[in-house]
């Protein structure tokens, strides 16, 4: 008699599966029907007229879409870069610290991931305020005039990357440090004994048996950041200027601000198109860093 006990886990998995993968087919189902007809805030109630390809040709032809996937490019790759390098500088100095002090400190660097990315937003939105802000009172204090953060389009942009650094760097910390008690402490202490720094230590053996867990890491941030527009929403909305206009945030203005859901349903696509495509990127690059 076959013995059949390696199905169950995958029966009890079904129905999650099932609903997921429903709740899948009907939103980009219904979000390709949007995108091949015209429907805006004034028709959708009536018949929708079947426009085929139009709504992709106006965003790839719509200069907002090119500014939008500029600010998003400096965006994602800001913010993955430092949550990168800081996360797992972080979750090192975790992994090497005596039992008591990383007990004290993991709570607090992963306290921030904990919150609402909108109560994170809002926070940070107060700290660089320009009348009640605590930067621009320590600014003003030490003799520095104060700065409008949200006025300029370089600084609008270095907020969002700093709020959205510390709202994110927590996963990386998390997920590098996961990876890190896979590092086994013998090989901690034969590196010792051959006389290695700690400089030599993380760059030439913890790094490389990292290299997995770097690269799931880049992909997920990467496709989160990319992707994320509340952050930005609750500090800027976009501006000043469209300085901060972000791809996804592109979509959701023109949807529900504009009435042009069609159009915004385009966006949506053509964000995940892009993303699809860096994630490819990110996985061909790894291939060749492994080999």
């Amino acid at each position: 008699m076959r013995d059949y006990s390696y199905a169950i886990p995958i029966l009890f998995l079904l129905p999650a599966i099932g609903i997921l993968f429903f709740l899948q087919f009907v939103g980009w189902g219904w979000n390709i029907n949007i995108v091949l007809h015209d429907v805006t805030v004034m028709n959708i109630l009536r018949e929708w007229q079947f426009v085929g390809l139009e709504n992709f040709r106006e965003t790839i032809l719509d200069p907002q879409t090119l500014t939008s996937l500029k600010n998003t490019a400096i965006y994602t790759g800001a913010c993955v870069s430092l949550q990168l390098v800081i996360g797992t500088v972080i979750a090192y100095f975790l992994y090497r610290a005596v039992p008591r002090v990383e007990k004290f400190f993991r709570p607090m660097f992963i306290l921030p991931w904990l919150t609402s990315v909108l109560i994170a937003a809002f926070g940070w939105e107060l700290l660089f305020s320009t009348d009640v802000g605590l930067i621009n009172l320590m600014l003003t204090t030490i003799g520095i005039p104060k700065v409008d953060f949200f006025g300029g389009s370089v600084t609008a942009m270095v907020s969002i990357i700093v709020a959205n650094t510390w709202w994110g760097t927590p996963f990386t910390i998390l997920f590098i440090g996961s990876g890190m008690t896979s590092i086994s402490p013998q090989l901690v202490e034969v590196s010792k004994i051959d006389g290695a720094s700690e400089w030599m230590f993380f760059t030439r053996v913890a790094i490389p048996m990292l290299l997995p867990f770097i690269v799931m890491d880049i992909v997920l941030t990467t496709v989160w950041t990319f992707n994320g527009y509340a952050l930005i929403l609750e500090m800027t909305g976009g501006g000043p200027l469209n300085a901060t206009r972000v791809l996804p945030l592109h979509a959701y203005l023109a949807a529900f601000e504009s009435g042009d859901f069609s159009y915004g349903a385009a966006i949506t696509i053509f964000s995940v198109v892009i993303t699809l495509i860096l994630v490819y990127f990110y996985f061909r690059v790894a291939d060749i860093e492994m080999v």
